[in-house]
């Protein structure tokens, strides 16, 4: 409040919300498919629930929530409530990179029951559709896909496991659009 009042944005016919964040929204019309919640580390179940029920996608960036000092994201929760959940990277000021795979290896350490492929999907094609991008993130006819390609030990056995582990970037080369690139 000392802060907004210092800024000249405090109203103080405002009244706190008797509610979670994700019933406040909802009160105002605002949860949707086009809605990106981001963080959620600390709402409840039902608050996921109803993020579900609407479509809306939860944004995790779990670097960025042990930088600022709020933890861990409930990865296992994020998914068991059925809420749509995409990998964010924030930002250079709370991650020391903006590698997606970085942002994976801590989710997959956090809540390692959750299947690789779904922290993938997470990184890909429900991103993508969050965004409202629903002909990227994923590899299929018609779709238009920006390839990358991951140098792999020669005796793997599990690619998506060794995905979700961390890829060192000097692993990682775009496959160029076009091939005359």
């Amino acid at each position: 409040r000392a802060l907004l009042e210092r800024v000249g944005a405090w109203n103080p016919s405002w009244d706190v919300p008797k509610c979670g964040p994700a019933e406040y929204l909802e009160s105002l019309g605002v949860l949707s498919p086009r809605l990106l919640a981001v963080h959620g580390v600390r709402l409840r179940d039902d608050e996921l629930k109803l993020l579900a029920r609407h479509e809306t996608t939860l944004v995790t960036c779990p670097r960025s929530n042990v930088w600022v000092g709020s933890g861990n994201p409930p990865i296992e929760r994020f998914y068991a409530s059925g809420v749509r959940v995409a990998v964010g990277t924030d930002s250079l000021a709370s991650a020391t990179d903006l590698n997606i795979f970085s942002e994976i290896a801590l989710m997959h350490h956090i809540a390692p029951h959750v299947p690789p492929r779904r922290l993938l999907a997470s990184a890909t094609v429900d991103g993508a559709r969050a965004l409202g991008f629903d002909r990227l993130g994923f590899i299929a006819s018609g779709a238009d896909a920006r390839l990358i390609t991951v140098d792999l030990p020669a005796t793997l056995r599990d690619v998506e496991t060794y995905l979700v582990e961390g890829i060192d970037p000097g692993q990682i080369a775009w496959v160029p659009a076009n091939p005359a690139d």
